[in-house]
């Protein structure tokens, strides 16, 4: 056979504008080299490995039969034209297990260790790599000097080379997806991908100071603005401390997600690192606060210097075979921007996963500066392997992490061991900052057991002329919004995540223009109004729930200390119903209600207290309850991902198509979806804000019923087609509250 090639072209491209396989093989291993040159000063035996893959990834391809089907002359899924299990035989044989992992695994995901020896022994494996390894020297003379010395790692700990593998898998991936686009777009005459713009840190330090200092104007010279500045500077000081894992530490209101985009900042400009990733829990952080750093940096809506990436924001099909692969390529994201916005589940579930679109990104996680906003959010059971990967991101990918909460979680926890941080606090202890913030007088129940009915919480809320409550559920969220509304008074607002992003943004539009104009507003949510939104009430109402959740309530109220003397109200009560999401949310409840029993409710100003609360909930379970930490030691890389799950069942996001107010704008985005010849990603990103997660075990039988529908079946993309309430948005049969990443 004279000529090999890796990837054809249709009708009307004549063979001679094909790819040939050898000039693939050589621009994957290029480009790989290249995201691994990148990650560290002492990544030698990463660009080794990442050359050797890329020159190996796709050696199959030259067996005859694989030629045969590039040709026409084989059906696709005949297991003759397999060819991702040679290259991984010949390094597996070589003992180069990293190599062999990332080879079989650029397909469909890294396999488990065993899965791996079946493939690599099996008939597309050692046979093949011995029968065209001949015939793929004499085409492609890279391969016979192909280095497959294997990296050393500390053999007590194999955690050092699962990472490695991880690395080494992502730089593979995007390589070859990369490569493979380039391909793409000479074939067709596409102009270039535009050249990724960088981080230029010490401009957006000059903007973001200059829009605090112009938010500062604005506030006046009060007590909370005093509080901010000092924590700004605080920042400023700890950005010129050597890379490695922080704390940023300060109550709500305190200004700590712009001060810890400036120390982010600050610190990448003194030692050269690449991007900002701000990462948060929910995506109603991430509504509000893109926008925000967006206007803190100058950065226009559009612009590519920040990229927002959530689970909302792209199709769920599962791009593992050969014909999806070039769609996907086109718009998977590898996070090549210099800011980057995503959520928990996006972030730490990539760290975690062994599939190809989600890993892309790793080797672009490296040399970052990562913001991880209320991370006291992170489910205490992953609380092990998360911290024990984190770790690992510091030391070995060089990155410098800030775990920002007024919470401020017990990741130094001593059944953590060796997975435990040893970070450095970004505030000084003697400015007292819980002290100084004090802006609310919170009421505790008291041991009697007194509850409320939903009827007596819409009355203590009326009494008021505007107040806050936040619930467990959002069946509960529902009922005490429909207990406001029978009392006929106005302003009366719900949020949960029944509804779409757009929605949640314009009501809370709408609370904040009637709170600054004086009007009765009346709110009722679920947890998601907790962590980061602001907004500020007089009063607060708070089902009874984990201490982390009643403070970040006590966070929504008298925000900007515009009620002297610590004047907001919060009120704790303990609901008639008492239903609430079950494990380590019931768990923190159980903690806080145990010391209320005793007649010992904990200080909410008191950082002794919270770290005490965190001490005895992490004291009280497994903090790797699914044994995430023990099949990354075992080379389990599909079995650890399955298990690191964030969210149990996170749903899948349906496009509310009848929202009477956003109706034809749904409808176009939909159509431009749904146009295979013209760009999509833009309407993807576009779509996310009209969708809402439903949880699996509910779509099959929304789906029986007529009210989910398949708008795009090759995308698996589905719309609601059910009643979509202006007020309360998607109403399922649901009665948990899940807040979704």
């Amino acid at each position: 056979m004279n000529q090999y090639f890796a990837h054809s072209l249709p009708p009307p491209h004549p063979q001679t504008k094909w790819e040939l396989l050898a000039c693939h093989l050589r621009e994957v291993a290029e480009h790989a080299k290249g995201f691994a040159g990148t990650l560290s000063t002492e990544s030698a035996p990463l660009v080794q490995a990442a050359e050797a893959a890329g020159l190996l990834h796709d050696l199959g391809k030259y067996r005859a039969e694989f030629q045969q089907y590039i040709r026409g002359g084989l059906a696709k899924g005949n297991p003759l034209t397999h060819h991702k299990q040679a290259g991984a035989a010949r390094a597996f044989l070589a003992r180069h297990a990293p190599v062999a992992f990332a080879i079989a695994g650029h397909h469909g995901g890294i396999p488990d260790l065993n899965d791996l020896k079946q493939s690599v022994l099996g008939p597309s494996g050692k046979a093949v790599a011995e029968q065209v390894w001949d015939a793929a020297v004499a085409d492609c003379p890279e391969l016979a000097g192909v280095s497959l010395t294997p990296p050393a790692f500390d053999s007590k700990d194999n955690l050092g080379a699962e990472l490695f593998t991880r690395l080494l898998f992502s730089c593979l991936v995007d390589a070859d997806w990369t490569a493979t686009g380039e391909f793409e777009r000479r074939a067709h005459r596409r102009p270039d991908e535009p050249k990724t713009p960088e981080l230029n840190p010490t401009v957006r330090l000059t903007h973001l100071l200059n829009f605090i200092d112009e938010r500062a104007k604005q506030v006046g010279a009060t007590n909370v603005a005093h509080i901010r500045e000092q924590v700004l500077n605080a920042c400023l000081a700890a950005a010129e401390k050597k890379p490695g894992v922080f704390t940023l530490t300060v109550p709500t209101g305190g200004g700590k997600t712009l001060s810890g985009m400036a120390f982010a900042l600050k610190h990448a400009e003194k030692y050269g690192l690449r991007r900002v990733i701000y990462v948060a829990p929910y995506l109603s952080i991430i509504e509000q606060n893109a926008d925000v750093i967006r206007k803190a940096l100058g950065v226009n809506q559009d612009d590519p210097d920040v990229f927002e990436h959530h689970s909302l924001a792209e199709p769920t099909s599962d791009d593992t075979d050969e014909k999806a692969r070039e769609a996907a390529a086109r718009r998977a994201e590898n996070w090549d921007a210099p800011l980057v916005v995503t959520t928990n589940v996006q972030f730490f579930e990539s760290l975690f996963s062994n599939k190809p679109g989600r890993c892309r990104k790793l080797h672009n996680i490296a040399k970052s500066v990562i913001l991880l906003d209320e991370c006291q959010a992170l489910p205490p059971g992953l609380v092990a392997p998360t911290c024990g990967m984190l770790k690992q991101v510091a030391e070995m990918m060089g990155s410098t992490i800030v775990l920002c909460t007024a919470t401020q979680p017990a990741f130094d926890h001593a059944t953590l061991k060796d997975d435990r941080l040893v970070t450095t606090e970004i505030i000084p202890s003697d400015l007292n900052l819980f002290k100084s913030l004090k802006r609310v007088e919170l009421e505790w129940p008291d041991g009697n057991d007194i509850r409320w009915s939903w009827s007596e919480v819409a009355d203590r809320m009326a009494k008021e002329q505007s107040s806050l409550c936040v619930v467990n559920t959002k069946k509960a969220a529902s009922a005490v919004f429909d207990e406001l509304k029978a009392r006929g008074l106005n302003g009366v607002f719900h949020l949960s995540t029944a509804m779409c992003p757009t929605h949640r943004l314009e009501k809370l539009a709408e609370v904040r223009r009637r709170l600054k104009a004086n009007k009765p507003t009346y709110l009722v949510s679920t947890q998601l109004i907790e962590a980061g939104v602001d907004i500020s009430f007089p009063m607060v109402l708070r089902e009874l729930g984990p201490l982390e959740g009643i403070i970040q309530a006590a966070g929504r109220c008298n925000r900007e200390g515009e009620l002297p003397n610590a004047g907001g109200r919060v009120i704790v009560f303990r609901s008639e119903e008492m239903k609430m999401p079950p494990g380590w949310y019931a768990a923190g409840w159980d903690k806080v209600e145990q010391a209320l029993r005793l007649n010992q409710p904990p200080q909410i100003d008191v950082p002794g207290d919270i770290q005490e609360y965190y001490e005895r909930l992490y004291n009280s379970g497994n903090l790797d309850e699914q044994d995430v930490i023990p099949k990354r030691r075992g080379f389990l890389f599909e079995s650890a991902a399955k298990a690191y799950e964030l969210i149990d069942d996170a749903g899948q996001p349906v496009v509310v198509t009848t929202w009477k107010e956003h109706e034809v704008e749904i409808r176009d985005l939909v159509d431009r979806v749904r146009d295979i010849t013209k760009p999509r990603r833009a309407a993807f990103r576009a779509l996310a804000r009209f969708q809402v997660n439903v949880r699996h075990w509910e779509i099959e039988k929304l789906r029986a019923q007529g009210l989910i529908c398949d708008l795009d079946p090759d995308l698996n993309l589905l719309g609601w087609f059910g009643e979509y309430s202006p007020h309360t948005g998607l109403i399922t049969v649901a009665s948990q509250d899940v807040l979704i990443g």
